[in-house]
């Protein structure tokens, strides 16, 4: 089966690449629009990203190594400056040697001291390298512990998009579909009605030539048949307008031949479960879930907000080595580089913010309030639209029985009416207000079809049924 899915698959791509025809059911194009549908790529990528960011944020908490090398080549080396008599003896030697002196009669001559004197000293190389490496771990920190559970919740509020994406694109590619049907379905109707006004064109001229009707009945079914060119005209532009908008809907190239396999019969009356028969819940309402996820985001940002009064701990060990050097020969490791290690722990305690936290506290309770508020907007919101979407489906299923059989007794009438006009009975404008009876009663019927079907996929989708 893997393999047949493979093959067919590979077949269907040669088969857009080659710019060739492509066949479709309603729910083949489903499939394709949720993996080439634009909006649908957008917020895969974007659970994509927020899953590179739970993994960014647990790279914090992990050992964090760097390395460094640095050279300084000291152009002037550093001037140190003490008193003169800093590195001197201290006085009590000094008065000692001179009592020795004056008794062994050894003159010691020693200079005297200068209190303002200063003395310069040059200490270092002028050359110098360290190359060392520090590893850094944290130990305890609150906001990164929420920060983890914040960004694993706001993951799930992005795969809670892309299934509203999901949903989003396969209601608009089947109203695209829908439209496509309906749409060359009109195209039809009004091709074999231009058949059948042709028809009843020629007969009336023949009628004409042997002075049986007269010649403005004639024109007045010419005018007829004039006026419906004009909408055949239209209906089949409109008709390519559907099939483009239904290939953009699928992320589908424009020159890519595409041949619809479903009828509207077919749509019509598909097997699928009646959704008046399925009760609505909150639960599996999607635009409830994702809100629901934000709600979880804000009290998540609430409890950040309070961590970061909690005490912030890490580890740390540096390991260097520093050479010092007359000429550049850092290279040569005959001469000495000499080691500097030192590991630590540290604590950060915030003591005092200037009551910053106590403020960032209360906005993050606002927030909480608005996701929460906004939570509730959404239930409203999504019962509503059950509500408005169930009563539309009930109003489609009223509106496209009555309008079949308001087709059934138009052409009822109209097939009196020629046949009448072919009698001699009435004249030409009584044939043409019954053929526009007739054709407004197929537009009618069309689009009452449509509305079935548009609103059959409203209800499904307020159930999350899509």
């Amino acid at each position: 089966m893997t393999r047949l899915i493979l093959t067919l698959n590979l077949f269907f791509w040669v088969a857009l690449a080659n710019g060739q025809q492509v066949e479709m059911s309603l729910e083949e194009a489903k499939n394709y629009a949720l993996e080439h549908a634009y909006s649908v790529q957008y917020a895969e990528m974007d659970v994509r990203v927020a899953e590179r960011e739970i993994k960014e944020i647990r790279a914090i908490g992990l050992p964090q190594v760097q390395a460094s090398v640095d050279y300084n080549n000291y152009i002037d080396i550093p001037t140190q400056v003490a008193p003169a008599d800093a590195f001197g003896f201290p006085s009590y030697i000094t008065d000692f040697l001179v009592g020795v002196a004056q008794e062994t009669g050894v003159n010691f001559n020693a200079p005297s001291a200068d209190p303002d004197a200063i003395s310069e000293f040059q200490f270092g190389a002028p050359q110098t390298s360290t190359a060392g490496i520090s590893v850094s771990q944290l130990i305890f920190d609150g906001s990164y512990i929420v920060g983890l559970q914040a960004s694993k919740t706001y993951a799930e509020a992005k795969k809670g998009a892309l299934d509203q994406s999901v949903m989003q694109t396969k209601a608009a590619v089947a109203e695209a579909y829908h439209t496509v049907l309906i749409a060359r379905e009109n195209l039809r109707l009004l091709t074999a009605s231009r058949d059948v006004l042709e028809q009843s064109v020629e007969e009336t001229k023949a009628l004409l030539e042997n002075g049986f009707v007269e010649e403005q009945d004639a024109d007045q079914l010419q005018l007829s048949l004039a006026d419906l060119d004009a909408r055949i005209n239209y209906a089949q532009q409109q008709s390519e307008i559907a099939l483009d908008m239904l290939k953009f809907q699928l992320g589908m190239p424009m020159e890519t031949g595409l041949e619809l396999t479903d009828s509207i019969e077919s749509l019509s009356g598909q097997s699928s479960a009646d959704p008046l028969s399925e009760n609505f819940s909150l639960q599996n309402n999607l635009d409830y879930k994702v809100q629901s996820t934000f709600v979880k985001i804000s009290e998540l940002g609430m409890k950040n907000e309070k961590a970061k009064a909690l005490p912030s701990i890490g580890a740390f060990y540096n390991y260097q080595r520093n050479a010092q050097r007359d000429e550049f020969n850092f290279f040569d490791f005959n001469e000495k580089w000499y080691p500097i290690q030192l590991w630590g722990v540290q604590m950060t305690i915030p003591l005092f913010t200037g009551l910053g936290r106590v403020h960032s506290i209360e906005k993050a309770k606002i927030e909480q309030e608005r996701a929460e508020l906004g939570l509730k907007q959404v239930a409203a919101a999504a019962e509503l639209e059950y509500a408005a979407a169930r009563s539309e489906y009930l109003n489609a299923l009223e509106n496209e029985r009555i309008q079949k059989e308001s087709l059934a007794l138009a052409d009822r009438i109209y097939a009196r009416t020629q046949t009448k006009y072919r009698e001699g009975i009435v004249g030409s404008f009584d044939l043409t207000q019954a053929q526009n009876q007739w054709l407004n009663a197929q537009g009618n019927a069309v689009a009452a079809t449509l509305q079935l079907l548009n609103a059959k996929t409203r209800l499904n989708k307020a159930l999350s049924n899509l």
